[in-house]
């Protein structure tokens, strides 16, 4: 697990999004599937209460680099950690992070770990206000897969063990607050 984990610092601005502020027009990730949610879906989602979206921008600027998603999602308790299973709860609650994509050109600048980084604090902060056990994703499956499961790795998550997604790894809240030296501001 890291423990010196850097923290987003200008010229990136992660900031949540406001539909009528950052322009997502050309944004482009070079996966397709992120592209169409950030441009057509989101904001239906956000307008239903599905997830909540924070977005990189450049300081003074409304054109998204790279975003994320963050939304509410109960994991079996059974595929969790040993305390999740001694707590006889069925599901434990947890934080779960939708999407995240950083525009092509920005790519392999720092931004995604910027916006990993911005997430795993934003759930700290949001799990001292309810409950949350962990922070889950699912590892993206394409020709980067190892690359990107290995970045997911570097940052203290691992697998859940989901044996319907196997891509779907989590990092468990007490881990995160550790990666964060215990800063969640």
């Amino acid at each position: 697990m890291a423990t010196d984990v850097p923290t987003p610092s200008p010229p990136f601005v992660v900031s949540k999004f406001d539909k009528e502020r950052h322009d997502r027009t050309g944004f482009s990730s070079g996966h397709g599937p992120m592209d169409n949610f950030l441009k057509s879906s989101l904001s239906d989602q956000i307008k239903a209460g599905m997830v909540a979206a924070y977005v990189a921008t450049l300081e003074g600027r409304a054109t998204v680099l790279g975003y994320y998603t963050l939304g509410a999602m109960a994991v079996r308790a059974s595929l969790g950690p040993n305390k999740w299973q001694k707590a006889r709860l069925p599901d434990s609650p947890v934080i779960y992070v939708r999407a995240v994509a950083v525009r092509k050109d920005m790519q392999g600048q720092g931004l995604g770990t910027a916006l990993v980084v911005d997430a795993i604090k934003r759930c700290v902060a949001l799990s001292q206000s309810l409950g949350a056990a962990a922070i889950v994703l699912d590892v993206l499956e394409d020709e980067q897969f190892l690359r990107r499961q290995q970045f997911y790795a570097n940052l203290g998550f691992r697998s859940l063990g989901d044996p319907e997604n196997p891509n779907r790894v989590l990092l468990p809240m007490v881990d995160a607050r550790k990666t964060l030296g215990g800063s969640c501001a």
